[in-house]
């Protein structure tokens, strides 16, 4: 077996550490692939890290961690699961959840003071 494993890819910019886990090809494809949509999403400043590593009391459940930096606030999501790659694919798709709200509730609040803002001076004119 293998001990903490540090990877970085040079490409995306991202950490990735598994711990305990012998056969890594197939997780570090899919963590690539959450990386860049990541970076798509939020810019290719953002800095993302996994963390993969076996539960202390079930040597069978595995914990994924993904932390999202860059975003207007980190984005940390944790989950555990019997099946690795399934549960890294779910944690994937939570923090682009998470990010896509994030991003839509910045738009929405840049528009509702420029929605505001425009009326306001038309309201006032008909007001007075």
């Amino acid at each position: 077996m293998k001990t903490d494993l540090d990877f970085f890819n040079q490409d995306l910019m991202y950490a990735f550490h598994a711990r305990n886990l012998s056969q890594t090809e197939a997780l570090k494809q899919v963590a690539d692939h959450a990386v860049k949509e990541i970076k798509a999403t939020i810019g290719w400043d953002a800095e993302v890290e996994v963390t993969i590593e076996p539960e202390t009391k079930d040597k069978h459940l595995f914990s994924v961690c993904m932390t999202v930096y860059g975003a207007s606030e980190p984005v940390v999501v944790k989950k555990e699961g019997k099946h690795v790659l399934a549960v890294l694919k779910k944690v994937r798709k939570i923090v682009l959840r998470q990010l896509h709200r994030l991003s839509k509730k910045q738009v929405t609040f840049r528009r509702r003071q420029g929605f505001k803002e425009q009326f306001a001076s038309q309201w006032e004119a008909l007001c007075f």
